[in-house]
């Protein structure tokens, strides 16, 4: 009984311990598809393209050219969030001539180079209070 109680105990002090991301996208240029945030918690992992995780959220949820994600379930400390407006949602970045044909986005930086920015760059702290990020999309 006693083991029970401390299992409860700290399962409570992590779910007080997770903090609120809202991730507001902005600057679709077609409504179809899915849009995938990957969040990463250290340069190394984002180098490597080894997201911490990845969420999927459906466009449907577009309203006014802006679609509003809310991640519930993150502890703080350090990301960095990179977007991919999938619009054939087959889960990656689509290429042509070289040339991504799908919209990318940074966590508060819109990135204008032709190569992946750098981690420091776009990342943020998530603290004990309610953050709120920006991602404006891009297409090449």
């Amino acid at each position: 009984m006693k083991a029970l109680l401390i299992t409860m105990l700290l399962c409570a002090l992590q779910l007080a311990a997770a903090q609120v991301l809202e991730v507001r996208i902005s600057g679709f240029r077609k409504n179809a598809g899915n849009v995938r945030l990957q969040f990463f918690d250290t340069p190394g992992h984002f180098d490597q393209k080894k997201p911490l995780f990845t969420k999927t959220v459906s466009k449907s949820a577009i309203t006014n050219g802006e679609l509003v994600f809310t991640c519930s379930d993150l502890r703080p400390g350090i990301y960095a969030l990179a977007v991919l407006d999938d619009e054939n949602a087959n889960a990656k970045m689509d290429y042509g001539l070289l040339m991504p044909k799908e919209g990318f986005g940074f966590s508060d930086y819109y990135h204008p180079g032709m190569s992946s920015p750098e981690f420091e760059k776009f990342k943020f702290m998530l603290g004990n209070a309610p953050k709120t990020v920006k991602v404006k999309l891009r297409y090449l």
